[in-house]
Parts: C-alpha cells; sequence; structure tokens
C-alpha cells in the first residue's frame, strides 16, 4: 500500500506530538523528584570515635547502697515500706513499739532534773561555805550521770524510728510487722539508683599506656544489653590496683547517672565501649558511617542537609584511608552538619528529605 504525501505528512505530525508528549513528561520528573519527600536515616557528625572504640562486658552497680537496721531492739510496731517503694532522705521506713522506752526516758529525765537542782544548791551552799568541796564534787558527779543517762534514753528513744540516710529505693523488706527483733538486725536494704556504675576488667596491656591524669581520662560509655541503641555517658571513677591471678585484669568502675525513662537495676548486663589510650594527639577529624559515602570516579561524596529546607547537595570529601564500619574525613564536612547516612544510591540533588523513624 502506498502512502499518499498528505497521509505521510500527517502521520510526521502525529509522531511529532507523541515524541513532545515524551519529552515533556521526562522534563517534569525532576520536578516530581524534588517535590517527594523521602525518609533518610540521618546523623549528625562529630568526632570520630566508634570504630576506634575498645569493648568490655560490663555489670551495672549502684554506687551507694545500705543495709539497715535498728540499733535497739524491740516489736515491729509500723512498717512504712515495700520491696521497690522510692523514698527520700529522712522519710520514715519503719517504727518499733516505743512504749517503754518512753517510759525509760521520763525516769531519766525526773533523775537529771533532781540531780540539777541539788547541784545548785549544793553551788550555792559551797559559796556560804556550809558544804565542804567533796560534797559539792559529790552532787555534779550525779548530775553528770544522769545527765549522760537521760541523753542515751532520749537516744534510744529515737533508735526506735528507722528512717532513710538517703534517697533512693527499697531493694529488699525482711521483716514483718509486729515481729520482734534484735538491735544490728538487717530490716531494710536501701539502693540509690541516681547514680551508678558499670566494673569491668581491663588488661594490663591497656592498664600499662592509661593516662595518668585524671584530665586526660578516656571517653566512654555504655550500652545497656536491654536497650542496645541507647548510649549512656560513662566516666572514670575508680582503679584497683591489684590484678585478678587468674586472667591478669585490672578491675576498673565506670560512673554514670540514671536515665529518667528507664528503670536500669543493679546486675543487669551492659558493654562499656573505651577509647584507647594513647599518647598520640588526638585527631581532630571527624569520621562518617561507610554506608553515607558514595564514589563518583576516583572522587567520595556524602549527601548534606541543609537542616531549615531539609533539601540535600551533594559534597565531596577527602577520606583518609582506613578500615571499619566508619572513615575519617580529612576535608569536606565540618563538626555538627547533618548528612544522610544510608541508602544513598537513590537520592538525586535537592531532594527533600525527613529524618526516619522505626515505628
Amino acid at each position: 500500500m502506498k502512502l499518499t504525501k498528505i497521509t505521510m505528512i500527517t502521520s510526521m505530525i502525529i509522531l511529532a506530538s507523541l515524541i513532545g508528549g515524551c519529552q515533556d513528561k521526562a522534563n517534569e520528573a525532576p520536578n516530581d523528584a524534588q517535590d517527594l519527600i523521602r525518609p533518610a536515616k540521618l546523623i549528625k557528625i562529630g568526632q570520630a570515635q566508634t570504630s576506634h572504640f575498645l569493648n568490655y562486658p560490663a555489670v551495672i552497680e549502684v554506687s551507694q547502697s545500705s543495709q539497715l537496721a535498728f540499733q535497739v531492739s524491740g516489736k515491729v510496731d509500723t512498717l512504712a515500706v515495700r520491696d521497690s517503694d522510692e523514698v527520700k532522705q529522712g522519710d520514715v521506713l519503719a517504727q518499733l513499739d516505743k512504749r517503754d522506752y518512753q517510759e525509760k526516758l521520763n525516769v531519766a529525765k525526773a533523775q537529771f532534773e533532781n540531780s540539777q537542782a541539788e547541784y545548785e544548791r549544793a553551788k550555792q551552799l559551797m559559796d556560804t561555805k556550809v558544804i565542804s568541796k567533796s560534797e559539792l564534787a559529790g552532787k555534779k558527779t550525779d548530775f553528770e550521770v544522769n545527765q549522760s543517762q537521760m541523753i542515751s534514753a532520749q537516744k534510744a528513744l529515737d533508735d526506735t524510728t528507722l528512717r532513710a540516710p538517703f534517697t533512693g529505693n527499697v531493694a529488699n523488706v525482711l521483716i514483718e510487722p509486729q515481729e520482734t527483733i534484735q538491735a544490728g538486725q538487717t530490716v531494710v536494704t536501701l539502693l540509690s539508683l541516681a547514680k551508678l556504675e558499670a566494673k569491668i576488667n581491663i588488661p594490663s596491656n591497656i592498664i600499662l599506656r592509661a593516662p595518668k591524669e585524671e584530665s586526660q581520662a578516656p571517653q566512654a560509655y555504655i550500652v545497656l544489653d536491654a536497650a542496645p541503641n541507647l548510649k549512656i555517658d560513662a566516666t572514670f571513677k575508680e582503679l584497683n590496683l591489684e590484678a585478678d591471678l587468674n586472667s591478669q585484669t585490672y578491675e576498673v568502675v565506670f560512673g554514670f547517672d540514671a536515665i529518667n525513662d528507664l528503670n536500669i537495676l543493679p546486675g543487669m548486663s551492659a558493654t562499656l565501649w573505651l577509647e584507647p589510650p594513647t599518647k598520640a594527639k588526638k585527631s581532630s577529624n571527624i569520621a562518617v558511617p561507610l554506608t553515607a559515602i558514595g564514589s563518583n570516579g576516583d572522587a567520595s561524596f556524602v549527601w548534606v542537609v541543609d537542616e531549615k529546607t531539609m533539601a540535600i547537595s551533594k559534597r565531596d570529601v577527602v577520606l583518609k584511608p582506613g578500615v571499619g564500619e566508619s572513615l575519617e574525613v580529612i576535608s569536606g564536612l565540618t563538626k555538627g552538619e547533618t548528612i544522610v547516612a544510608a541508602g544513598i544510591g537513590a537520592l538525586a540533588q535537592g531532594t527533600k528529605v525527613r529524618a526516619w523513624v522505626k515505628e
């Protein structure tokens, strides 16, 4: 079948319009891509740390604990706390029946007041030389003895009330109401959970190179086995100078503050990440994870996020040769900037992102 000239012209016009339509849609695609807000894992870059840290298994302990006991014997009249209760310093924990101790104090006060009156009268008589110095000395001795007995009786009465010596949590209550207990018998175990400790054992080759100045103490943080995504800053507290004879390791204690939203309790397992000791000057370079680094030929780049517009832009960086989960950046970035940490292959210049949150 032969096409006429008019038919050929008409076909060419239709074909041209189709091609033009495809080109228009192709031109619109980048705009659509820019308008799309992609979820992305974002990180704010800082000093190179994690990939060079040492890690040791740790056990969580409290920095302050006390096994509380009454200093006098008696029957438990009131028990004001239960296991796990939170108490403040000075709160009443338990109370003994105080009637016998109150009666003893009343007797001691009466004896004290009587001896005090006799001593004062004797001093007046001494001024007129009616009594001898030895008689006055005897009255003074009686007064001092009765005063001491009254103070002891008052203390015994006060000791029938057991109060919290510090703010903390009741770990264990070991008595019951109406139970008769002896002086010195442990009745309540109190823990302070505001300040906690992590104990680790470090080999001698690490201790050997550890800085002696407290101001040069290595950076450390704790990761609980029960909360693996949370890093808790820790500070060096103390070092046991006697090595374990079997393992040739030294016990080191790091302290840290409790987290309001978490019940961190003694006995929990954790990992303490510790900056290795070195005499070399710390690098001021920053580090980024390998998943954030792209390559364009011989050049490396990252996607930097404009925190005002949340649009990304490609930034060339110079990396320090190395291995690990992250690499140091010699130039191209500054501390505090935000970059895309993963999934960079699907990104384009100007794409807007939002922080990805695990649901």
